[in-house]
């Protein structure tokens, strides 16, 4: 049993999207009033899972990919699953053709009235992914998996227009909370949120000091975040 989550019980309104990490890797589940997907379930409250629209997996390892854990939520949710091909290969037998995706970096999908984006993943395994997850009000979310920051990554933040970004910190090779900063730098996000590490703190500060107009928002593990906290005329 993974981390206890209350997401499924948050109250949004339009132009608004509530996130849960609920690991210390790149789990994360975005809802927004009419979607709700989940990424890398890895280590997570099955039971606050119960109304998904998406899995989205980024690469096969095992801080990313379980699979009993996908197989469980698909089947009880009939969710769509969207993931690299190793993962893909890995739950073939078990998940319906109709419902699984090999996805290639620029598919574009979508889910309900939400869209989802395929981008590059800068991690050594066989074909990772990122995704950019833009909500049914276009409120955008960067998942950029365990990746270490690349140059594109600029590119990619001027044409989606960013709105959160997730940086990873840690347990990746060669990431820390100086290479999640500099993808805060490139991607130029309204906010960036460090996660996938413990050095949460060590980026929030090194962001302030290098990138002062990007602000950026620790989570905790369990608890839900809701971007942004106020609408304009509330």
């Amino acid at each position: 049993m993974g981390v206890r989550m209350a997401v499924e019980k948050t109250l949004l309104d339009r132009g608004q999207i509530a996130l849960t990490w609920f690991n210390k890797y790149s789990g994360i589940v975005m809802r927004s009033p009419h979607v709700a997907m989940v990424v890398d379930p890895v280590e997570v409250d099955e039971l606050a899972l119960s109304e998904i629209d998406a899995i989205l997996i980024t690469h096969e390892h095992y801080d990313h990919l379980d699979e009993g854990t996908v197989i469980d939520i698909q089947s009880k949710s009939s969710c769509q699953v969207i993931c690299d091909k190793a993962s893909c290969d890995r739950l073939s037998a078990a998940i319906p053709k109709n419902k699984l995706i090999g996805a290639n970096v620029k598919d574009e999908f979508q889910v309900k009235d939400a869209s989802v984006i395929v981008e590059k993943s800068s991690h050594p395994a066989e074909a990772p992914l990122a995704y950019l997850l833009t909500s049914e009000d276009g409120v955008t979310l960067y998942h950029t998996s365990d990746s270490l920051p690349f140059k594109e990554m600029a590119d990619i933040g001027k044409k989606y227009d960013v709105d959160v970004c997730l940086c990873t910190v840690g347990i990746a090779p060669k990431a820390t909370s100086r290479t999640g900063a500099e993808i805060a730098t490139l991607v130029k996000p309204k906010l960036a949120i460090p996660y996938h590490g413990e050095e949460q703190k060590e980026f929030a500060a090194i962001l302030a000091k290098n990138s002062a107009k990007i602000k950026s928002h620790v989570i905790k593990r369990g608890e839900t975040f809701v971007y942004p906290m106020e609408r304009d005329g509330r």
